[in-house]
C-alpha cells in the first residue's frame, strides 16, 4: 500500500501559533474536499511561543529551519515534503487553504500556479502605502523580467515538486519567490495564476518590511534579467535609434511609448512590430511627432492603470 501523500502543504513559521489554531483545521478539511491523502509540514525558524506545540498536536510533521530567514524555510520545505504536488502558504491565515481546491484543479496546466492579488478577481486588505510599493515592484517585475503572471512575490503558490527542486537557489529572504519563479521559466516550465483573497493576518505580527526589502529587490531583478535574457532590450534599442534617425527624438519617443503599452497587453513580438511601424511613420509622412508620443503616453499611462487596478 502507497503511503505516500498527494499533496504536501508547507508552513514556515516564527511565532505563528494563535494562525495555526485557525489554520490548521482548514487544511485537514482541504484534504478532505479535494479527497486526497496530504501532509502538513511546519518549518519553524526558532519560535518562542507555542508554535511548535500546536503544529504538533495538530499532527503536523515540525521540522527545525536549518538555514536563515524565509527563503531558507520555503526552499527547505519543499526539499523535506513527500508528495509530488507541494502547496505553500502564509501560516498567518491571511491566505485562505480553501482557495487550493482551484489551484488543485489547474494542477495539470503548470509546473507553478501563483496565488495573484492583482490579477483579474484578484483582491487584497491592505494598507494604501503598502499595496502601492507592492503593485509597483511587481509591475516593474512582469515587465522587467517578462514574466506570465501579475504577481511574482505572491507566498500562496503551488508547485510541481521536481521543477521546484531542480532550482538552484540560495535565497533567503522573501525573494526566493521570484526566484524560483524564474527558475521555473528558465527550465522551460510553465507558470499560471489564480485570483486569491489576501486577508489581514488573524494573530501575530509581520515579519516583512517592504520598504527595507526594496534594495534587495531591485539586486535581485538585476541579477534575475540575466537569466531571463536581454534580446526584448536588444531588439528594442534597435528600434529606438531608427526612430531617432527617422524622426528624432520625439518619435523615438512615441515609439517606446508603443512598445511599453504593447509589451504589457500583448507581448514581446506585437510590442516590437508597433514600435518599428511608429519609428518609420515619418518617412511616410503621417502626423505629427509630437501628437503621436502624446497619444502614447496616454496609452502608456492607460495600460499602467489595467495593469496596476485590473478590476478597476
Amino acid at each position: 500500500m502507497n503511503d505516500q501523500p498527494a499533496l504536501s502543504v508547507v508552513l514556515p513559521t516564527l511565532d505563528e501559533g494563535g494562525g495555526l489554531r485557525v489554520l490548521l483545521p482548514r487544511i485537514a478539511e482541504l484534504f478532505k474536499t479535494l479527497g486526497v491523502s496530504g501532509e502538513i509540514l511546519v518549518i519553524d525558524g526558532g519560535s518562542k511561543d507555542d508554535t511548535v506545540e500546536v503544529a504538533r498536536a495538530a499532527g503536523a510533521r515540525t521540522l527545525r529551519q536549518k538555514g536563515r530567514g524565509f527563503g531558507s524555510a520555503v526552499r527547505e520545505g519543499i526539499a523535506a515534503a513527500s508528495a509530488d504536488w507541494v502547496a505553500i502558504l502564509d501560516a498567518d491565515g491571511s491566505h485562505a487553504p480553501e482557495a487550493l481546491v482551484r489551484f488543485w484543479a489547474r494542477r495539470g496546466q503548470a509546473d507553478l500556479i501563483v496565488g495573484s492579488r492583482y490579477c483579474r478577481g484578484g483582491s487584497a486588505e491592505m494598507p494604501l502605502t503598502r499595496q502601492i510599493l507592492s503593485r509597483s515592484l511587481n509591475m516593474v517585475a512582469k515587465r522587467w523580467l517578462e514574466l506570465p503572471v501579475r504577481e511574482s512575490s505572491s507566498g500562496f503558490r503551488l508547485y510541481r515538486r521536481a521543477a521546484a527542486v531542480a532550482v538552484n537557489s540560495a535565497a533567503t529572504d522573501f525573494s526566493v519567490q521570484q526566484d524560483l519563479l524564474v527558475g521555473i521559466l528558465a527550465a522551460g516550465g510553465r507558470v499560471v495564476e489564480e485570483p486569491i483573497h489576501y486577508a489581514p493576518r488573524v494573530a501575530g505580527a509581520s515579519k516583512a518590511n517592504a520598504w527595507k526589502l526594496l534594495p534587495a529587490y531591485i539586486r535581485l531583478l538585476w541579477r534575475l534579467k540575466f537569466r531571463r535574457g536581454w534580446a526584448s532590450e536588444g531588439w528594442l534599442a534597435a528600434v529606438l535609434l531608427l526612430a531617432a534617425a527617422c524622426g528624432g527624438r520625439r518619435v523615438a519617443a512615441g515609439a517606446f511609448f508603443v512598445h511599453e503599452i504593447g509589451r504589457l497587453r500583448w507581448g514581446r513580438t506585437p510590442a516590437l512590430l508597433a514600435a518599428a511601424a511608429w519609428a518609420l511613420a515619418p518617412l511616410a509622412g503621417l502626423p505629427s511627432a509630437g501628437a503621436w508620443a502624446a497619444a502614447g503616453a496616454v496609452w502608456f499611462a492607460a495600460a499602467a492603470l489595467d495593469m496596476a487596478f485590473p478590476n478597476a
